[in-house]
């Protein structure tokens, strides 16, 4: 809304990276957003879980679970979450509650949904815990970005995949240029300019 009064519009284009997708769908559907929602891009977002996270709850050792959070809490500060919850985070996205998001969270008439995604090719294509994660997230759904599969990701009109001709792919933090690597192939902020300008083009 503040963006909408001081820019004095009447709609605007969320375009929104993980589970910031999922947050910002329910917004649209529970809230009444979508009065003032043009377009949803969701970008490398977990629309229907993972099987991975099942996994970890079910099979890992406690310890364990603790272990991979805590790296991941650590990454979250130093980013700026003052307080990052991973294993909560994980919890949400098993696929039982995405299914059961998905059935409470249906699209709004009126608003454009898409996504994309991209996808690593190999567990040396990044930093840890992704490329644990990727390992065991590629054995249960197959192609991801250490985090994320594929088909998980894709919502609405899918406008396919991020895959530059290098090596590594591109990571789920990669798409948001969390690690400041510049990578060949893939310029992070004119892939958002093109985005934004697509968006544009289609009057949204």
């Amino acid at each position: 809304m503040r963006v909408i009064e001081t820019e004095n519009c009447e709609k605007v284009n969320i375009i929104a990276h993980s589970k910031g997708g999922l947050d910002a769908r329910y917004a649209i559907t529970h809230y009444g957003m979508d009065r003032y929602v043009a377009s949803l891009t969701t970008i490398n977002t977990p629309h229907r879980g993972c099987h991975f996270a099942d996994l970890l709850l079910r099979l890992l050792p406690e310890r364990v679970i603790q272990f991979i959070a805590g790296r991941y809490n650590a990454l979250f500060r130093r980013l700026g979450d003052t307080a990052p919850d991973f294993e909560k985070g994980v919890r949400d996205l098993t696929a039982a509650r995405c299914e059961q998001f998905n059935r409470e969270t249906p699209d709004r008439s009126g608003v454009y949904y898409q996504s994309v995604t991209s996808r690593l090719r190999g567990a040396f294509s990044t930093i840890f815990p992704m490329n644990l994660c990727y390992l065991l997230i590629r054995r249960l759904d197959g192609d991801n970005d250490g985090l994320v599969a594929v088909d998980s990701a894709i919502w609405g009109d899918f406008r396919g995949l991020i895959e530059p001709q290098h090596r590594k792919g591109i990571s789920h933090g990669d798409v948001v240029d969390l690690l400041r690597e510049n990578l060949p192939g893939f310029d992070v902020r004119e892939y958002y300019v093109q985005l934004v300008h697509d968006l544009k083009t289609r009057g949204l």
